[in-house]
């Protein structure tokens, strides 16, 4: 494996170092593959191909011992407790411990290749972060919920092994914790259990809650880069071996991506801190049902469309409403619309099919709901007058929570340099417009439907892609069914 020449002295010999470790843990790298800088597009290190390369041809493999894991750390046999943790807090005691060994420790070689600056949410400062107003992802930072964890559940364990904290302040360690948790989201994998080990169920069933997934750095493969469209990697799993393998023909110098999964751009920045247009394909706005009871009870929206209608209830009428919506599994916290609202193309007009189950019910005359309160099944997604009023409102109200128009954040964008040519803030300023921005002009061409379409419409049936109906008649939501796509991907061990 040949290194390309565009780097620093210092980059070039932590690489070469690391490729050597690497090497002596028992890892197989194919010559055909390179590792190299690109920092200039704001990627840092990446694989290529140093030659065309076949579909099917293993790029490396990494020996399950060289994995970074609470598995082969010492650590383990040290603090007995950590077995006993999450695994992803497990991971980052074990990380902060292995780090602190420095060239004495394992890993020190894979250490030095790690970043240590990071664009994820969690290192923006209060003013980056405004740049995001409106988006529900500010939501998922969870800065507070990881210090609280950090302080309360994490410090007392590593306060039990002095190599842990090796006499640094708690402050210090609260710094490191972060740091290797950052690690971990950006570059870590979920690891396959050993079923055999684990506690079966009354039934002789093993949980396959992904929050108990073993996690673990594996190196070389955090160094792929991810893209939606042009992944072209894979990560999979023997007993032994973790093994990279080509999913498609690779010419000469093209990258070697793997691939995250269906995430939106406020995800991606928010775990991994960058944003690709590869990935718009996949933002979505969440709306709270929050939204949903300001459009429907009396008093709590102003200015709607349906202000002087009968669409409007008592707040104990939409109270019972939600309680048969959450009978017929249609009620959520929350509702993803995705890129494809307004698109007739797509059934149901590309909104999500349970949502739109869901606002037919909760606009339904008083009359058709005392009929539904007895019925067998939901009713089926279908547009109404009423329920298209009712979804402008909200989708309205949605809207409103963004300081900035589409128009106002496009001109923005002109003005905000490309990465290489800007500082930090601005490099975050850019990522933050280029996510509001997305969320905004799916609310506006969901609305340009909806005002396009304001009278009754049919029931949209034929293909349910956008949402396939359970035994009850209800649709799964998009919402759900994403989640199970990314955790049947993360079988295969792919990266997060």
């Amino acid at each position: 494996m040949e290194i390309y020449p565009d780097w620093s002295a210092r980059d070039e010999r932590q690489t070469n170092d690391f490729l050597e470790w690497l090497h002596n843990q028992g890892a197989s790298i194919s010559q055909n593959i390179a590792v190299t800088d690109l920092t200039a597009l704001g990627r840092g290190r990446g694989v290529v191909a140093r030659v065309d390369i076949e579909e099917n041809e293993e790029l490396f493999s990494v020996p399950q011992s060289a994995v970074l894991s609470i598995a082969n750390s010492e650590l383990r046999s040290k603090v007995p407790e950590i077995d006993q943790l999450d695994p992803w807090l497990g991971l980052v005691l074990v990380m902060i411990y292995e780090h602190n060994l420095g060239q004495l420790g394992r890993w020190f070689p894979y250490f030095c290749v790690l970043p240590r600056h990071f664009n994820t949410l969690i290192h923006w400062s209060a003013d980056e972060l405004k740049e995001l107003q409106g988006s529900a992802v500010l939501s998922k930072i969870g800065k507070a919920d990881a210090d609280k964890i950090f302080a309360e559940v994490l410090l007392p364990v590593a306060k039990k092994c002095e190599h842990v904290l090796a006499g640094r302040s708690d402050e210090w360690f609260m710094a490191s914790a972060h740091r290797m948790a950052t690690l971990i989201m950006a570059y870590g994998f979920d690891l396959e259990r050993d079923e055999s080990a684990q506690d079966a169920d009354d039934e002789g069933f093993v949980s396959d809650d992904e929050d108990e997934q073993p996690k673990g750095m594996v190196p070389l493969a955090d160094m792929l880069n991810a893209d939606g469209d042009k992944n072209n990697a894979r990560l999979y799993h023997s007993a032994t071996l973790l093994t990279m393998i080509a999913t498609k023909q690779i010419k000469k110098g093209e990258e070697i991506f793997n691939d995250y999964g269906p995430l939106p751009r406020s995800d991606l920045v928010r775990r991994y801190g960058y944003v690709s247009d590869e990935y718009k394909q996949w933002d979505v706005v969440e709306v709270d049902s929050q939204k949903f009871k300001e459009a429907f009870v009396r008093g709590k929206l102003q200015n709607t469309t349906a202000r002087d209608s009968e669409l409007l209830l008592t707040e104990k009428e939409f109270n019972d409403r939600v309680k048969l919506a959450e009978h017929w599994d249609l009620w959520e916290e929350s509702f993803d619309i995705s890129r494809e609202a307004g698109d007739v193309a797509h059934p149901y007009a590309g909104f999500d099919p349970a949502l739109v189950q869901l606002i037919y019910m909760l606009a339904a005359p008083n009359e058709e709901f005392q009929q539904l309160k007895h019925a067998t099944k939901p009713p089926k997604p279908a547009f109404s007058t009423a329920s298209i009023q009712m979804l402008i409102d909200i989708l309205t109200a949605r809207r409103d929570d963004y300081y900035t128009t589409c128009a106002q954040d496009e001109a923005l964008l002109q003005g905000v340099a490309t990465h290489g040519q800007s500082t930090v803030t601005e490099q975050r300023k850019r990522m933050a417009l280029e996510v509001r921005l997305g969320e905004k002009q799916i609310i506006e061409a969901g609305l340009l439907y909806l005002y396009e379409n304001h009278t009754a419409l049919p029931a949209m049936q034929g293909s349910t892609s956008n949402g396939e109906t359970n035994g009850n008649g209800t649709h799964h939501s998009a919402k759900r069914r994403r989640s199970d796509s990314v955790s049947e991907s993360r079988k295969l061990v792919e990266r997060r």
